[in-house]
């Protein structure tokens, strides 16, 4: 368990903004949950998706709550008693944390919740909430077959290998999740991956109802938002942001994803 001095260094080696301590405990929880789970033989059987695998691996600034996963074929007994090793192993290491669990459908669902570890820090600020920082852990189990890379993860003074769900895959799981949902945390990706010119997975689209050219499917969403949806998005965004400025890019989302789609089509 890092003390307060060495996770503000890391912090700003890592060009995290010191005004918001919150988002730096949030993230260092998820690497140290991350590693713990990578340790064991059925951690390796989760592959690492979403927004914080955007972040942690690709570098976004943009700070997320969740640490999503896809897995083939893993019960309900054998998640829990994962991420209930997990929580041992950081009790372990002095941490308070408490572990539950709501499950539906296909979705794996658990929450770690350290109901101290702001206090500990001495961190104060208008999102703390009462029951501490929470960090839900979710495990997809998608009708289409998985493929995985390996990444490293690095930080807070500890580098590990994760198994990673394709970069194509989680396009297509954004495209999707941009199609049926008003959240800006969807856009704000979106727009990072058309700017990587990352490839999205057709075959995984499809299996979601989308048969359209990918493309034309996002400029066609984003040209549906009204100026009053963008600029909500926008303010709902901003205290997730390293530089809440680029909270702007949402004001003005149909024609910078126009300007990334042509860029994206022109390779």
């Amino acid at each position: 368990m890092l003390g307060f001095e060495a996770l503000t260094a890391e912090a700003e080696q890592r060009g995290m903004p010191r005004g918001k301590m919150r988002g730096v405990l949030r993230e260092y929880l998820e690497i140290l949950i991350l590693k713990e789970l990578y340790k064991l033989p059925e951690g390796r059987k989760l592959f690492f998706t979403g927004g914080t695998y955007l972040r942690l691996i690709h570098q976004t600034k943009r700070f997320s709550e969740d640490l999503d996963f896809n897995t083939e074929n893993m019960g309900e007994d054998v998640f829990e008693g994962l991420l209930a090793r997990v929580q041992s192993s950081l009790k372990k290491e002095g941490f308070e944390i408490k572990l539950a669990f709501g499950h539906w459908g296909n979705l794996l669902v658990g929450e770690y919740i350290f109901p101290s570890i702001e206090k500990s820090y001495g961190v104060t600020s208008a999102y703390v909430r009462k029951e501490g920082i929470v960090i839900k852990v979710e495990a997809n189990r998608p009708r289409w077959r998985i493929s995985q890379e390996s990444f490293m993860v690095t930080g807070f003074g500890h580098l590990f290998p994760v198994a990673c769900t394709t970069q194509g895959a989680l396009f297509a799981d954004k495209i999707d999740a941009l199609v049926k949902k008003n959240r800006a945390r969807h856009l704000f990706d979106i727009i990072f991956m058309l700017s990587k010119k990352v490839p999205i997975d057709t075959e995984i689209l499809k299996t979601f109802g989308i048969k359209d050219p990918p493309l034309e499917v996002i400029l066609k969403r984003v040209n549906t938002f009204s100026t009053t949806e963008l600029k909500k998005q926008a303010e709902s965004l901003r205290p997730f942001l390293f530089e809440e400025s680029e909270a702007d890019l949402l004001l003005h989302a149909p024609q910078v994803v126009a300007q990334l789609i042509e860029r994206y089509r022109n390779g």
